[in-house]
């Protein structure tokens, strides 16, 4: 499930174009997602930044606020905090782009 998620990530934040591709990104994180039965919000974080990246800022934006509540259900204060700057992005039509070694879901939300 985290390799899901942590490649997810990578293919939809990666600084380098070349490295990202949206369809992927969605489809790694959806089953990343379906394997922790939703409940990590780190990857509904990934997922939504997947979302994002393939051009479905709706989706991403529903996806980011899911992710955010459920931090906050789980007293994950700085991550939803992650989240929250995250959903601004995406309202804006923008993806999410990492600017250093990708972190792994494992250690909240990037």
């Amino acid at each position: 499930m985290l390799l899901l998620a942590e490649t997810a990530w990578l293919l939809a934040t990666s600084p380098d174009a070349a490295v990202r591709n949206g369809a992927d990104a969605v489809a790694y994180a959806q089953r990343a997602v379906e394997l922790s039965k939703g409940n990590e919000p780190a990857i509904l974080g990934t997922l939504a930044a997947a979302y994002a990246e393939a051009g479905q800022f709706s989706e991403a934006v529903q996806t980011a606020r899911r992710a955010a509540a459920l931090a906050l259900q789980q007293n994950k204060r700085p991550m939803a905090e992650s989240i929250n700057a995250t959903i601004r992005l995406y309202e804006a039509n923008t993806p999410f782009r990492e600017s250093r070694q990708p972190a792994s879901p494992a250690s909240g939300h990037r």
